[in-house]
């Protein structure tokens, strides 16, 4: 801004191209500096002194980041797609997505892809063509933000990016295209061998660029979209923060907070540390949000650190900070459906069903199931949807033992062991303690007592063997409940008091509060 005000009133007759490199560059450090209209202010007077596109993308691509961290995905989206085809890019509108298309245009992609071995993709000369380069960079813009807008978006647009990259070369972002490819490829057809296998081969395309700067994001996307379906999550919640660090310390700040956000979420919902530590960090957290003006993940973090005071039993309320818009997470709920952010609704509803299971309002519980399962099909594989599939199962065997005539809830509990089933195969780790208490559940629904007891007990071992103490306690509070429909009170009581004992170590006196006063 300070360079602008030496250039004259003419500046854009005199001295074109360090007008538009200024105008940029004021565009770009106002996004940085969470300034969201003069952002606009800027983009508004490139477009409206600018007659060629691409004298008009750089500003144009700043815009599709500035509202998508204001949480207006339509306007984003609008950029994108206005954008796309103009850059000579034959994408679909979203008219026209559906799965047929999705999955003809991904396997086309996959069947390019797996003719070349990972040291052909390195070799792929450097795109060179401006259009295409540039087409890599809303592409891999707006991935973030098409996990939230449809099922079928994510796999189109990394599949252009990997086709982009195989048939012009490659870019930094074909990295990202790459890493992206491969997380749909998982969610798709649970395809892990390609796992590792081009994963890889992402990294070592960013050190062909030596683009060092951009590796933690990198490697906070595949962490949070592939490493955690296959590697102990202790370790990746350490490994997570090391990333933010990194992150911070090259000034990607979009991607550190990120990375924090769902950090801490993944720490409550795997119960690997006290909540007491992290209601502290989440206070902080909030404040930094909403200074960044970073508002969808100001509102996430509203709503883990609403479910950490909840489990905690305390009163305060996380919405009492000056500068935020809403006053409860229903409220965001209604702006998170109502704009599209599909993570933000999902992430709420999966905080709500876990807190009322663990205080046992199961009713309430099944309700939100209800009323979210029709959307079941929109969530991808992250942390929390894969955790809620763990959680609408154990509401589903709950609702069968009081509703028994009510069939949706049997489809719902076996889809929920099935997804299990496929998940514990590549991480025994994360996910065995979970589909042994499933599998209780249906069998104690199911009536067959021996076989649901060996089940509690063995998931009680397998949370306790995993580090999961906060799932090792509601395995043992089922358990005590189990005893306590045979009439066996004293193993009633055994089992109570262990649950007790995690809940305590897990910092969640909330929990203990309402159980014991019940």
């Amino acid at each position: 801004e300070r360079g602008l005000s030496f250039m004259c009133d003419d500046g854009w007759d005199l001295n074109r191209k360090i007008t538009l490199q200024l105008h940029d560059s004021a565009c770009h450090a106002c996004y940085l500096n969470a300034l969201p209209d003069r952002v606009s202010i800027y983009r508004d007077l490139v477009i409206s002194h600018t007659d060629e596109f691409m004298d008009q993308v750089k500003c144009l691509h700043i815009s599709i980041l500035n509202f998508a961290l204001a949480g207006k995905m339509k306007e984003a989206l609008e950029i994108f797609f206005s954008v796309i085809m103009k850059l000579d890019e034959e994408f679909p509108s979203p008219s026209n997505f559906d799965r047929s298309l999705m999955i003809s245009t991904f396997e086309a992609t996959q069947n390019e892809l797996n003719k070349r071995s990972p040291e052909d993709l390195l070799n792929l000369p450097k795109m060179t063509d401006k259009k295409k380069q540039w087409a890599m960079i809303f592409l891999d813009a707006i991935f973030p933000y098409a996990l939230s807008h449809s099922p079928t978006f994510p796999p189109l647009v990394a599949s252009r990016m990997v086709a982009l990259s195989l048939e012009y070369g490659l870019v930094k972002e074909s990295a990202f295209g790459l890493n992206e490819f491969v997380y749909c490829s998982v969610c798709i057809y649970h395809n892990y061998d390609a796992c590792n296998h081009w994963t890889k081969s992402a990294r070592l395309v960013l050190k062909k660029f030596k683009a060092d700067a951009i590796v933690p994001k990198l490697e906070i996307s595949q962490y949070l979209l592939l490493s955690f379906l296959q590697q102990p999550i202790q370790a990746l919640i350490a490994k997570s923060f090391e990333c933010r660090q990194d992150a911070l310390a090259v000034g990607d700040i979009e991607h550190a907070t990120f990375g924090a956000c769902i950090n801490y979420e993944t720490i409550v919902i795997t119960g690997t540390h006290h909540l007491r530590s992290v209601e502290n960090d989440c206070t902080v957290f909030s404040l930094e949000t909403l200074r960044l003006n970073q508002l969808p993940l100001l509102f996430f973090n509203l709503s883990v650190h609403n479910m950490i005071l909840h489990l905690i039993g305390s009163d305060k309320d996380p919405f009492d900070i000056a500068g935020v818009p809403f006053k409860n997470e229903n409220e965001i709920l209604v702006f998170a459906e109502s704009s599209n952010v599909h993570f933000l609704a999902n992430a709420i509803y999966m905080h709500q069903v876990m807190v009322c299971y663990f205080f046992r309002r199961y009713t309430h519980a099944a309700e939100i199931t209800k009323k979210y399962h029709s959307d079941v099909g929109k969530m991808t594989l992250l942390p929390q949807t894969v955790l809620y599939t763990f959680y609408e199962g154990l509401v589903a065997f709950q609702m069968i033992r009081s509703q028994p005539n009510e069939e949706e809830w049997v489809g719902i509990g076996e889809q929920s062991i099935k997804s299990y089933q496929t998940w514990v195969r590549n991480s025994k780790w994360n996910f065995e303690n979970k589909l042994l208490l499933l599998e209780a559940e249906s069998l104690f629904s199911k009536g067959d007592l021996d076989a649901a007891e060996k089940k509690y007990l063995a998931s009680i071992e397998s949370a306790r063997r995993h580090k999961f103490v906060h799932e090792e306690g509601l395995a043992l509070d089922l358990l005590a409940s189990f005893y306590k429909s045979q009439a066996n009170a004293v193993k009633e009581k055994e089992y109570f008091d262990l649950a007790i004992a995690c809940y305590e170590k897990w910092g969640a006196f909330g929990i203990l509060n309402h159980i014991c006063g019940e």
